[in-house]
């Protein structure tokens, strides 16, 4: 399997197709693993099983093991490198691929899971940004609008043997 972080996405005039084909989860508890299906680019099935192998219990709640720590060896079975958890205020801060934490709610310590990706489009070479939302609707899906979708952590993800590269701006 070979794991790259995409450095375009096709776009036109309208808009544009993202890097990832989304997948999606109706399963609140099941949208870190959704993240990880997107960038392994494989079933949500796949990584059910690689994460019950792993010691996912096969029923929820699974915050208390879901956390940094097992998502990085989940990423592992795919190839993928992962940071630490890291905190952030705006999409400037996110590398350029990245499981992202959304609507976090620091009372309860929890939040959704998506997938943040930054990328030059084809159609006028300006840089997209947008989050892959697996809970989301099928016509919110796909974010750009990140006002929305204020960004509170994130784990940064690269390809195992590469070193990782970003654009962001603190």
């Amino acid at each position: 399997m070979t794991t790259s972080i995409p450095t375009s996405v096709t776009s036109t005039a309208a808009g544009f197709q993202p890097a990832f084909k989304p997948v999606t989860t109706k399963d609140r508890h099941a949208c870190a693993l959704a993240a990880v299906a997107m960038l392994a680019s494989t079933t949500l099935d796949d990584v059910w099983q690689k994460a019950e192998e792993l010691g996912l219990p096969k029923s929820g709640p699974y915050v208390h093991v879901l956390d940094g720590d097992f998502l990085a060896k989940l990423l592992a079975q795919y190839s993928w490198v992962a940071t630490v958890w890291k905190e952030c205020e705006k999409p400037s801060q996110l590398p350029d691929l990245c499981i992202v934490m959304v609507d976090y709610d620091p009372e309860w310590e929890v939040g959704r899971y998506g997938v943040f990706h930054r990328a030059k489009g084809s159609h006028d070479a300006k840089f997209v940004e947008y989050v892959i939302d697996p809970t989301a609707s099928a016509d919110r899906l796909v974010r750009t609008d990140l006002n929305v979708l204020v960004p509170s952590w994130y784990i940064g993800v690269h390809p195992m043997g590469k070193t990782s590269s970003t654009t962001a701006k603190k």
